[in-house]
């Protein structure tokens, strides 16, 4: 439950602090300058804040976390919802959303702010990842519809991660986002068909319109389902910071005015934050959000439970990582997909065949080629604990894949040869079997 505190940009408030995230949502996720738009711009910056303020939908959220003071590390939730409310019947008629009404989950990201506030890191939640929503066990997405405090309780239990704000924007707020951007570069290394969203690219660069935006990201095309929408997501939302700051959108205050109307009312948050603390934060994270966000996703292998697929939290890296959020601690270094995909593992079973493939599919989930190089014991043992070797010259894609494995890094004994294509070989421990 919230408690009142000390007032101040950082401290906690009575029943505030929460609309914080709001800011960190609109901000590093979607773009959205409302929050940013407070930092140098005097008077219109305070007007502009005050629009969005008055245009948001405000929710009480009991379950979140209260910062205890102004140093503590900050934590929120952003839920990107599939929400058709404020569409136009045109917007209804043009886009492939399907006969879903309603809302559920498109998109949830846990973003974690360090407590010097020198760096944001971005962590996509899958929306099949399996929890235990009271006594049943259910996808993640599926606990959206019991509300955000639903959601937020579900993600502290299961996960122990602390969430002190909640934010969400529906469809039109996405539309609202790019169409007042002006559209958004995105390039592709292949060509990208996916009937059900719509998406029809070619491969290469396109100034895609917030249509064309919407059905890239929505996109499940791939061998990999939600991870390869997931990695198309984290694509949109850095180019979309890259237009932001290319574009100077900060500081043309015609542009501010715009954005925020197309996309404050389809912005819901928890109540609370106030102007000053707005501008305080948008004053703290500019630079930040300018030098790139650190973007990841929880390890996770998939699962077949009473004939439901699920995505289940790879424990030893997700806990690794899950640690570093509560701290505040900036995530590891885990390269972008396109990086992951030039980099084959060569993995050593143990004899543990469970194992092997728990830690096969997380990689191969985030991008990584995987050879299966047989037994560990004939090679390198495995043991109790997972171990990633790092090759010569590879040092760095080692600690790509200790950021999913949340596993120690040691040099490769010289009485070891690894494999011919391997640029990392990975011993899995009886700690993978899950």
């Amino acid at each position: 439950m919230l408690v009142g505190g000390e007032p101040g940009p950082w401290g906690p408030r009575m029943r505030g602090g929460r609309r914080w995230r709001l800011a960190r949502r609109l901000a590093a996720v979607l773009g959205v300058a409302v929050l940013v738009a407070g930092t140098g711009l005097g008077t219109t910056g305070l007007l502009l804040l005050r629009q969005a303020e008055a245009s948001l939908t405000r929710v009480p959220v009991p379950e979140l976390d209260v910062a205890t003071a102004p140093s503590d590390a900050r934590h929120f939730l952003i839920v990107g919802s599939d929400s058709r409310e404020g569409l136009s019947d045109d917007d209804r008629a043009r886009l492939p959303l399907g006969d879903f009404e309603g809302q559920r989950s498109d998109t949830m990201i846990y973003v974690s702010i360090s407590q010097d506030r020198s760096t944001v890191s971005l962590v996509s939640l899958p929306r099949d990842l399996l929890v235990l929503d009271g006594d049943r066990q259910r996808k993640l997405t599926d606990t959206y519809g019991g509300g955000p405090d639903r959601l937020v309780a579900v993600i502290q239990q299961n996960f122990g991660l602390p969430i002190n704000h909640y934010a969400e924007i529906s469809l039109g707020g996405f539309i609202g986002a790019v169409e007042t951007l002006g559209g958004v570069e995105l390039c592709l290394d292949a060509p990208l068909v996916d009937r059900k969203s719509g998406a029809d690219f070619e491969a290469g660069c396109h100034d895609m319109s917030p249509d064309e935006a919407l059905s890239f990201v929505r996109s499940r095309s791939g061998s990999f389902g939600d991870y390869e929408r997931i990695a198309r997501q984290q694509q949109f939302l850095r180019a979309t910071l890259r237009e932001m700051i290319d574009a100077q959108v900060l500081t043309d205050v015609p542009r501010l005015f715009r954005l925020v109307e197309g996309v404050a009312s389809h912005v819901t948050t928890d109540e609370g934050l106030g102007v000053a603390e707005m501008r305080a934060v948008a004053q703290e994270m500019r630079q930040v959000i300018a030098d790139g966000v650190p973007m990841s996703t929880v390890p996770a292998f998939p699962r077949t439970i009473d004939n439901l697929d699920y995505m289940v939290a790879y424990r030893p890296g997700a806990e690794a990582m899950f640690q570093r959020l509560r701290e505040g601690v900036p995530l590891l270094d885990s390269g972008d997909r396109e990086d992951r995909r030039e980099v084959p593992v060569a993995l050593y079973s143990g004899g543990d065949i469970a194992a092997v493939n728990n830690v096969g599919s997380v990689l191969q989930f985030v991008g990584f080629p995987v050879i299966p190089s047989g037994t560990a014991a004939t090679v390198i043992d495995g043991g109790a604990t997972t171990t990633i070797y790092s090759l010569p010259g590879y040092e760095q894609q080692a600690e790509w894949v200790a950021s999913f494995l949340g596993a120690p890094i040691r040099e490769l004994p010289s009485t070891v040869t690894a494999p011919e294509a391997a640029q990392v070989m990975v011993a899995v421990g009886s700690d993978a079997a899950g």
